[in-house]
């Protein structure tokens, strides 16, 4: 039963243009080792660009560091039932023609979604100068508090460096959690 189900879905992953995927809890060791085989696969890849390479690299550790960090933030008395969902996380690397993309999916609250949706929508109606000028005044205001909250800087410097606008959806889980997904073209 199992091989069947890796065997559709292995064809699957491959008819949308997945090239790499991993799925489970992200460790900071697990985030560098598969980092840096994105970074050596690409670097093997016919016709792939430096500033691809970077992209890629970088958009993967901003989504898989948001992934890890969201679940070490969590505490309190569900902290056994968070570090379970911690494994449900996904992240996948693919190209469409000659443009590549990076996608992840993890829990969120439904408290955390209702921020992530004003943050990203807000992101997405900047034209690339406002994104460069908003990203600067979010740097400065960092650097002045010690205090500042830099979660959204991540999500600027993806909608940087995208082609398209930040594209993300929420399935509402149970009564606490949803899945949020992001997918980044480049």
């Amino acid at each position: 039963m199992i091989n069947e189900q890796l065997h559709r879905l292995i064809g699957e992953l491959s008819s949308y243009g997945i090239i790499v995927s991993f799925n489970g809890s992200f460790t900071q060791g697990i985030i560098e080792e598969i980092g840096t085989a994105i970074t050596s696969y690409l670097q093997e890849e016919k016709n792939t660009e430096e500033t691809d390479i970077h992209n890629v690299f970088s958009v993967y550790i901003e989504q898989s560091q948001n992934i890890k960090n969201y679940f070490l933030k969590s505490d309190g008395p569900d902290k056994h039932e968070i570090s379970r969902r911690a494994f449900e996380s996904i992240i996948v690397i693919g190209r469409q023609t000659d443009r590549f993309f990076v996608c992840s999916g993890n829990l969120v609250s439904h408290e955390d979604a209702k921020v992530l949706k004003e943050k990203i929508d807000y992101i997405n109606s900047m034209d690339k100068d406002q994104l460069k000028k908003y990203y600067k005044e979010k740097l400065k205001a960092r650097r002045s508090d010690s205090n500042y909250d830099s979660a959204g800087l991540g999500i600027i410097d993806m909608a940087r460096k995208a082609t398209a606008p930040l594209d993300y959806m929420f399935v509402s889980r149970d009564e606490k959690y949803s899945f949020f997904t992001l997918k980044v073209s480049l």
